[in-house]
Formats: C-alpha cells, sequence, structure tokens
C-alpha cells in the first residue's frame, strides 16, 4: 500500500472555488403595486453614496411648489410622502405639533430644504414648532418646545440638521 501525499497550498484554490459556488444566493423581490387609482408621483431612483437604491418611493419634487405658500391652507401635511411619514415620526405628540404651529409664515424652499415654523397664538418664544424636510436626502425633521423646552425628532436617528432648523434650536438651548 502506498500514501501519496498531496500539498494543502494544492488544494486551497479548489476550496475557495467550492466555498464560494455553494455560498447563499441572492434573494430575489418582487415589487406588487396596489390597485389604486390616486398613486402619489413617484421617483424610482435615488442616490445613496455609491449605489443607487431603485426603490419605488413618493416623490418630493412636488413639494417644490409650496414655496411661498402657507402650509395649511394648502395642504402640506396632506400629501404623500410626508403625511404617512410625519404620523410615524411624531406619533401621539401630533396633537401638541400642531396646536403649537397654529401662526405660521409662508413655508420656503431653500437649497431643496423645505422649512416653515409656527407658534401657539400669543405664545410666541414659548410654545413653538418647526419642521424641516431635507428633499435631497429625503429625510422629515421636526421640533416643538412646551414652555421653551425643546423636543426633536428625526428620521433615521439623523442629527445633521438643516441650518434654518439649527438656528430655530438655537433661541432654546441654554
Amino acid at each position: 500500500m502506498s500514501v501519496k501525499r498531496i500539498r494543502v497550498a494544492s488544494l486551497l484554490p479548489l476550496t475557495f472555488l467550492v466555498a464560494a459556488c455553494n455560498g447563499p444566493a441572492r434573494q430575489i423581490r418582487s415589487v406588487e403595486l396596489a390597485d389604486q387609482t390616486n398613486l402619489p408621483h413617484t421617483d424610482t431612483m435615488i442616490a445613496g453614496g455609491d449605489a443607487i437604491q431603485t426603490d419605488l418611493v413618493a416623490s418630493w419634487n412636488s413639494f417644490l411648489s409650496y414655496d411661498g405658500k402657507y402650509a395649511m391652507e394648502n395642504g402640506l401635511f396632506d400629501n404623500e410622502p410626508l403625511k404617512t411619514r410625519f404620523n410615524t415620526l411624531i406619533g401621539k405628540a401630533k396633537k401638541s405639533f400642531f396646536e403649537r404651529f397654529k401662526v405660521t409664515p409662508p413655508v420656503e424652499v431653500e437649497n431643496k430644504i423645505l422649512f416653515n415654523e409656527g407658534y401657539m397664538p400669543g405664545k410666541s418664544g414659548y410654545d413653538e414648532a418647526v419642521i424641516a424636510v431635507d428633499l435631497d436626502r429625503d429625510i422629515i425633521y421636526l421640533g416643538f418646545t412646551v414652555n421653551r423646552s425643546l423636543m426633536l425628532f428625526s428620521e433615521k436617528g439623523d442629527t445633521d440638521y438643516p441650518e434654518k432648523f439649527l438656528q430655530w434650536m438655537q433661541k432654546y438651548e441654554r
């Protein structure tokens, strides 16, 4: 009986080949659209760093037209994608937010940042609310004060607040 020695180095490429071929397969997702007649305008590509995400998402493009208009009179919070995402983000604090968003100037849209602030009648400087939407980065920022104490909300835990949002926050930080 003869034994033949096989060098470990010669088995290494074969091992990698077998491991690569037997790895987990990529899962394929299917997209099913709801049977709705009033679908929001959509974008299909969102730039995200090195890659492009190709999910169907409601578009922020229609929100550019709110520049110079009053949010509540023009139904800003009734349009998708803001409607659903706003409700999800603020949750039970929605009533408190809108109590402080009664007196507002027109909406500002500058450098693809939608911004608006408001206050409770007779409580300017104490009970205020603010919304900022980074239309490019697809992030909503909300804030309101209760007796000058800040309550902040942002999607994805993002703290890279837009400049006007930061300026509003600085009024209440001590």
